[in-house]
């Protein structure tokens, strides 16, 4: 008697092994058990109701009730218990086990059970049910444990029922079963980086990310790339990708987390630090990194050490300093560093990101403290040579200057003429600044235009000074334009599901961690859309300057000579108390002076300030008409 006899032999059963050529016989359900070595864990309900119905239609039955042919056409596939003596373990065809599950345990469905007058189908109730002993076609064979996953993957595969995680699980099953990652891709026609990134999602996605893939709440894209995480970067991008972050911004928060192997300035080959290949893995492109952060760091900070004493030793800065930053960028702390003042050598600043070990060098600042010091230092140098004038003054007796030469200031004393205090400079600012936007918002071929400029002058000159270099520093803010409040107003209706209009008028984000990228790429999105958009954005760069008391830089001017906004700046701006205010007495005769002659207010010898800023006022409606503008104003 075969193997396969004795499984159909009545009870008590006893598997011995199968003959070579495995026959196909049939297996009592109820000898049947399912395996935990299946990589497929997932079945739809009502698919198997379906086949259910379909298998008890085709199952032949004697007049007792007996079942003569069996309903499964296609065997499955399974090994002896080594658990439970007598019974199979199935290898292939667990969805069509579930089947007969069902009907064993009996199952009602719908069924037509004729036509209306209308030839419509009339439908009812049946009610199929059959025996634990329904005879279940099996191929028995001996079977390891990584044939077994094997067989079932391959089954799985070849039916396109398997998802691409449970795919994973299985080649990550087969590999702790002993398989080798060459050997799965040529079992199953895959190249071997694919099997790879299968073999790292199963081990690496982690029990909060898995959970969220099997309730479509991210999708596989989104998996992969926490699946390439660990510890707190893992438990951060679950959450990101929880709260709607795409693939890309994936990508970024963990390249912004990760010490890339492009960055080292030390030798990599002799310190003989572990990378992971990005390349291999499942991000694709995905730059190779250390995967011992830490040490790679010490490695760069120690390399950036001897860049140092080098730098030191040519003489040429005031200070070298290395700068570690967590910017990803590697960029200063503007808080820190200021532009030097007159006089002083700028310092050499050896940046270096602690999270991407990126390093950035910067010889155009000096750290605030020191050009504090220098400020003081020159201050007391110039008040020393200033008594020391006087001195031999005194001593002359005369009112004439000594003939000795007086030591010259290295650092310039504070202008003596009338000042004009910053707020009246911020406002001077604001108003050339909405000019320019106001124009902008509703110019988007202008925009395009300056945008095409800056990336012309960078990517073919390589010489930068683009019109959209001039961007927002955060010195002072500017308030919005109506155009362009109504510009962000259209711009959060059409693009609802990223931006909401603030109560401030501008932009921004209905909630953080989405994938602008995204959303902006969208099919649905036209391209008169996004120039809309392009037209907001460039319209906000184009703002504050570095600095409100500087003068306006040349190619502000250019810009707005272009544009031809002084038409802009006279309609926006208003002699007001506020902007008066920043004045001084004597930079207000000044200022009356540029008035034309006929609007210039009289009677100002003994006045008061108040007095002076109450006379200009009452000239104000008249100067606007005039089409007058303070020189401040004026680009």
């Amino acid at each position: 008697m075969t193997a396969a006899e004795q499984m159909t032999a009545p009870a008590p059963l006893r598997l011995v092994t199968p003959d070579t050529a495995a026959d196909v016989v049939n297996v009592a359900f109820a000898r049947t058990r399912r395996s935990s070595l299946n990589p497929r864990k997932r079945f739809d309900h009502a698919l198997l109701v379906e086949l259910a119905a379909s298998i008890y239609q085709r199952t032949k039955f004697d007049g007792a009730g007996n079942v003569t042919r069996t309903g499964i056409e296609q065997n499955l596939i399974g090994r002896p218990s080594a658990k439970e003596s007598g019974m199979v373990e199935l290898a292939a065809g667990e969805r069509r086990q579930r089947a007969v599950e069902l009907l064993v345990q009996g199952l009602t469905v719908q069924v037509q059970t004729g036509e209306d007058a209308n030839g419509r189908a009339i439908m009812g109730e049946a009610f199929y049910q059959v025996t634990d002993l329904y005879p279940v076609p099996f191929r028995i064979e001996e079977m390891t444990d990584a044939e077994l996953i094997e067989v079932a993957t391959l089954e799985n595969s070849q039916r396109q029922d398997m998802t691409p995680m449970e795919e994973a699980d299985a080649f990550l099953a087969l590999i702790g079963a002993g398989r080798t990652a060459d050997y799965v891709a040529v079992k199953y026609g895959l190249h071997v980086n694919t099997v790879k990134s299968r073999v790292q999602l199963a081990a690496g996605l982690g029990r909060d990310a898995r959970k969220l893939l099997d309730e479509g709440a991210i999708n596989l894209e989104q998996a992969k790339v926490i699946a390439t995480t660990s510890g707190a970067m893992k438990k951060s991008l679950t959450d990101h990708a929880r709260n709607g972050s795409g693939v890309s911004t994936l990508k970024n928060l963990v390249k912004a987390g990760a010490f890339l192997v492009e960055n080292a300035r030390f030798d990599v080959e002799v310190s003989g630090l572990k990378i992971d290949e990005g390349g291999l893995g499942m991000l694709g492109d995905f730059p190779a990194k250390f995967a011992d952060h830490k040490t790679a760091l010490n490695k760069q900070l120690e390399a950036l050490e001897i860049l140092k004493a080098e730098e030191e030793g040519r003489g040429t800065w005031g200070k070298v300093e290395i700068v570690p930053v967590e910017s990803a960028y590697a960029n200063l702390p503007t808080s820190e560093w200021v532009t030097p003042p007159h006089g002083m050598t700028p310092h050499l600043a050896l940046i270096c990101s602690t999270a991407t070990g990126k390093i950035a060098q910067s010889s155009q600042y000096v750290r605030y403290t020191d050009a504090q010091a220098f400020k003081r230092q020159q201050a007391e140098v110039a008040a020393a040579a200033q008594a020391q004038a006087a001195a031999g003054q005194g001593e002359s007796g005369s009112g004439e200057a000594s003939s000795t030469s007086t030591p010259r200031t290295p650092y310039p004393t504070a202008d003596t003429g009338p000042k004009i205090r910053e707020a009246a400079h911020v406002l001077a600012h604001q108003t050339r600044s909405q000019a320019i936007q106001g124009h902008l918002a509703t110019d988007p071929r202008m925009c395009l235009a300056l945008a095409c400029e800056s990336l012309a002058k960078t990517t073919i000159c390589h010489s930068g000074g683009g019109a959209m270099e001039i961007h927002f520093r955060g010195v002072k803010d500017v308030p919005m334009t109506d155009e362009g409040r109504a510009l962000a107003a259209d711009l959060a209706l059409t693009f609802g599901t990223v931006f909401a209009a603030a109560e401030s008028g501008r932009l921004t984000y209905r909630r953080l961690g989405f994938d602008v990228q995204d959303a902006l790429t969208a099919p649905e999105v036209q391209t008169e859309d996004l120039l809309r958009l392009f037209a907001y954005l460039t319209h906000q760069q184009v703002g504050d300057w570095e600095n409100s008391l500087n003068d306006t830089p040349r190619r502000v001017k250019a810009l707005a000579e272009r544009l031809d906004v002084t038409e802009g700046v006279q309609e926006r701006f208003t002699l007001s108390a506020a902007y008066l205010e920043g004045y001084t007495t004597d930079a207000l005769h000044q200022l009356i002076q540029t008035m034309p002659e006929g609007l210039r207010p009289v009677g100002l010898m003994k006045a008061s300030k108040k007095e002076i800023v109450g006379l200009i006022l009452e000239k104000a409606p008249a100067l606007k008409g005039a089409g007058w503008l303070p020189d401040l104003v004026k680009f």
